[in-house]
């Protein structure tokens, strides 16, 4: 009977997730292109991991399997079991005795060969003893290899877990950065644009200023012309005022002395 839990490398009271990561990486290290089996053999290795992971994953399974599985180590089952090697090949040797025995009674002249086919069947049962005892043996070593290459399974995943949450709170912090430093990019450059705008607008405003003081000038420098023009006319008016007055004094002078004249030569007359 195969012992599916030796074929997974747990414990017989390991959870079903323990059993779901050691099929895992069993059959991932089966499916290795550096696992150096046949073909045949890897499939072989892959179906009986299934067998075993479908077996003690559901709980419908597994306590019949471990019914089964108690059964054929303490020597109740239908399969030769490695606990009763040497029960076997104790009763083996009773059974070739009494044989042995009953031979001698029966036909003394075959004596030397039931001795010989004793010590064969004795032999073979010594060997199968001893091959069962290795086997034993490698089972409980390649056990013990499993469960440390199931720890060693463990324990690497768990270094790539803490490896994969280091790096994913470093890119977690990064992103933060850069989103932090994009926002701050952003707030200076809306920054500059509303210093720019607040430029724009107060040299515009700075300009329509200008063009209406210079409006304002031109207007003022248009007045003082028109103003000193006024003042040259009503200057020229007065002139031409003076002078016409001046004229008019002049003749009315030389008219007063026309008269004297006239009236001096009327006396003299």
């Amino acid at each position: 009977m195969q012992d599916f839990y030796q074929v997974l490398g747990v414990a017989r009271d390991a959870s079903a997730q323990i059993i779901r990561f050691a099929f895992e990486g069993k059959l991932k290290a089966v499916a290795d292109p550096a696992y150096a089996v046949s073909p045949a053999k890897r499939r072989e290795e892959e179906r009986l991991l299934r067998e075993a992971y479908v077996t003690l994953s559901v709980a419908a399974k597994r306590g019949p399997y471990d019914e089964k599985l108690a059964d054929w180590e303490s020597g109740d089952g239908g399969e030769e079991s490695p606990g009763i090697a040497w029960r076997m090949v104790a009763t083996v040797a009773a059974v070739v005795a009494l044989a042995a025995g009953g031979y001698w009674a029966v036909e003394r002249s075959h004596e030397k060969e039931r001795v010989r086919l004793e010590a064969e069947q004795a032999a073979i049962a010594a060997e199968s003893a001893r091959r069962a005892a290795e086997l034993a043996e490698a089972r409980r070593e390649e056990l013990q290899e499993r469960r440390e290459e199931t720890a060693a399974l463990t324990r690497e995943r768990r270094e790539r877990m803490r490896i994969e949450r280091e790096r994913a709170d470093y890119d977690r912090a990064r992103h933060y950065e850069a989103s932090r430093v994009r926002q701050a990019e952003a707030a200076r450059a809306s920054q500059e644009r509303r210093s720019a705008l607040e430029e724009r607008r107060e040299a515009e405003r700075e300009r329509r200023e200008q063009e209406a003081e210079r409006r304002s000038a031109l207007v003022e420098v248009e007045r003082q012309k028109e103003y000193l023009r006024r003042q040259e006319l009503e200057e020229e008016r007065l002139r031409a005022a003076r002078h016409a007055q001046a004229q008019r004094e002049a003749r009315e002078s030389e008219y007063r002395k026309y008269l004297e004249e006239q009236q001096r030569r009327l006396r003299n007359r």
